[in-house]
């Protein structure tokens, strides 16, 4: 940056050096721009109830001294202008003509000066730089913020667009991410049936070796069986009869005398009459059997129907059955609900800039 360097010992002023100055004026003028706009505050200018104090604005690019005070709509531009004698007799009247050298503005509150604008217009410096940066660098940006909502600075504003999603890393190459704002997931889940891991429930009940089962029918009325045997061939029946009670039998009798309890007109002397003599009718005797043989029978079957019965039950035994396992179904368990589908968390705002009200 230029610079103008004085000493002591009559230094020679001149139009050039007053114009170095001027220009150098000029050039601090252009670092008014840093503030984001051409009217801002510069320094003080704070709020102090109903006062504000003095400090030092830009207006329109103009570096300008404030004089504070009560509060007032408006903003005026306040200019005096004093003037020096030059050297020069421009109109000839023996006199060194009076020009005006010495220009002074500065802002107070009111309407009475040469312009006015509104108070609102000044914001704190900061402002005008924080707005030309977010708005020229850091466009779309959404910061972080974990303050009161109330508290949220002036300027700025909640993200909702993003409020209640977890961010997710912008990924070209990924369908699932590769477009900004592509919503997706869930908080909770229920899996399906498809989603289960592959699995089974096998088991086998102790073994048990040849054993046989006991047990009854349940009760039955009253009914009937009937059936047939199967057929038989020429056959036999072998038996013996049943005890019999007190009857007599035909004997012989050696010595060839009168028979006792002779009964000459019936046939009960071994299947012989006419008055044989060697028989006598034996008395009564106690219980025996007989051996007997049926005659030759052709093919048949015998039926039957057994008496009906009433209610009653029929016990049974199983045929012993070898070592083996029983088959079996587990019971069903699980109450298909949903469950947590989120990692840990923490909440926090995001908050984006939107410029200071005018």
């Amino acid at each position: 940056m230029n610079r103008l360097d004085l000493f002591d010992g009559g230094f020679p002023l001149s139009t050039e050096t007053l114009d170095f100055l001027q220009g150098q004026s000029q050039m601090a003028a252009t670092l008014t721009a840093l503030g984001g706009s051409d009217t801002y505050i510069l320094s003080g200018v704070a709020i102090q109830g109903s006062n504000a104090t003095d400090g030092m604005i830009v207006y329109q690019g103009e570096v300008l001294p404030f004089k504070g005070g009560a509060i007032q709509p408006q903003v005026t531009i306040i200019e005096t202008k004093e003037e020096v004698t030059y050297l020069a007799d421009d109109d000839g009247d023996g006199l060194g003509d009076s020009k005006s050298a010495y220009v002074r503005r500065y802002a107070e509150f009111g309407n009475s000066g040469t312009v006015s604008f509104a108070f609102s217009q000044l914001k704190p410096f900061i402002h005008g730089v924080a707005h030309e940066m977010f708005t020229t660098f850091f466009k779309d940006i959404r910061l972080p913020y974990v303050g009161a909502i109330e508290d949220i600075p002036e300027g700025w504003e909640l993200c909702e667009i993003l409020s209640g999603s977890f961010p997710v890393i912008y990924d070209a190459s990924n369908p699932d991410y590769n477009q900004i704002l592509k919503q997706g997931g869930a908080n909770s889940v229920t899996l399906t049936e498809a989603q289960i891991p592959s699995h089974n429930h096998s088991g086998t009940t102790s073994t048990i070796g040849s054993h046989t089962h006991t047990g009854d029918t349940s009760t039955t009325g009253s009914h009937t069986h009937t059936g047939g045997t199967a057929s038989g061939g020429s056959h036999t029946h072998g038996g013996r009869t049943t005890t019999n009670g007190a009857h007599t039998h035909g004997v012989p009798n050696d010595d060839h005398e009168t028979p006792r309890n002779v009964d000459y007109s019936t046939d009960e002397w071994g299947g012989h009459t006419g008055g044989i003599d060697r028989y006598v009718r034996t008395t009564s005797e106690g219980s025996h059997s007989h051996t007997f043989t049926t005659y030759s029978a052709g093919s048949h079957t015998h039926s039957f129907t057994t008496n009906s019965g009433g209610s009653h039950k029929h016990s049974f035994r199983t045929d012993g059955a070898g070592s083996h396992s029983h088959t079996f179904t587990t019971q069903s368990k699980g109450g298909g609900q949903s469950h947590e589908n989120r990692p840990f968390y923490k909440v926090i705002a995001l908050i984006k800039y939107v410029g200071f009200a005018s």
